[in-house]
């Protein structure tokens, strides 16, 4: 069985594994999934639609993951001739991706939050949502740490939680019956971290 089907267990095994203190909450249903508008490419199609002009060992790497083209949104504009392309250096580009953009989406929750609401409730969701990507972002040195140590189990785990505390972000404005204005960074988040989990399970050997 390819590995990449696999992540959905790791999410909901770590989970279960881990005692972090931050509000988390079970992966989503493919209901839930439909809501952050996934569209996952079928075989061929994949490769079909990744620009020519793009590396070829790169088109290879994207072409693996489950969101090709968020795999390479995220990863060309921060390639250059130093960056080799192999597997683990376009995790580490992945990383940082995670990073910054869970910073943008902070910026932007506690933009959302200043402004005046017809829900009394929104500015509660967004604080839910800015503590969970603050434990994001407080991740990063640990996901670093766990690839130069060459520790898949801390890397998977710590990705895995990720995922979680972006789920929970989500599941607030859920519960309340609002319209998440941060729906559109928390997908292209799990896309990322989706594409990092595969890149770390099925593309390194530790």
């Amino acid at each position: 069985m390819d590995m990449k089907h696999l992540i959905p267990i790791f999410v909901i095994f770590f989970f279960f594994m881990s005692t972090t203190s931050a509000s988390v909450a079970l992966a989503p249903s493919s209901s839930d999934t439909q809501s952050f508008s996934f569209s996952k490419l079928e075989g061929d199609q994949t490769f079909s639609i990744l620009p020519t002009d793009v590396d070829l060992k790169l088109q290879k790497i994207c072409g693996e993951t489950d969101y090709p083209i968020e795999c390479l949104t995220t990863t060309v504009p921060f390639l250059d001739e130093n960056v080799a392309i192999i597997p683990v250096s376009i995790l580490k580009v992945e990383i940082d991706a995670i990073h910054n953009k869970t910073k943008e989406a902070i910026d932007k929750a506690y933009e959302f939050s200043m402004n005046p609401s017809t829900s009394r409730l929104l500015p509660l969701c967004l604080k839910t949502c800015i503590n969970n990507y603050n434990a994001i972002v407080e991740s990063k040195q640990r996901i670093v740490d766990a690839i130069s140590i060459g520790d898949a189990n801390e890397l998977s785990m710590e990705l895995s939680h990720n995922m979680e505390h972006v789920f929970a972000c989500e599941d607030e404005f859920k519960e309340a019956k609002i319209k998440s204005p941060i729906a559109e960074l928390n997908s292209l988040l799990v896309k990322i971290i989706t594409n990092s989990l595969t890149i770390c399970v099925d593309m390194i050997k530790f």
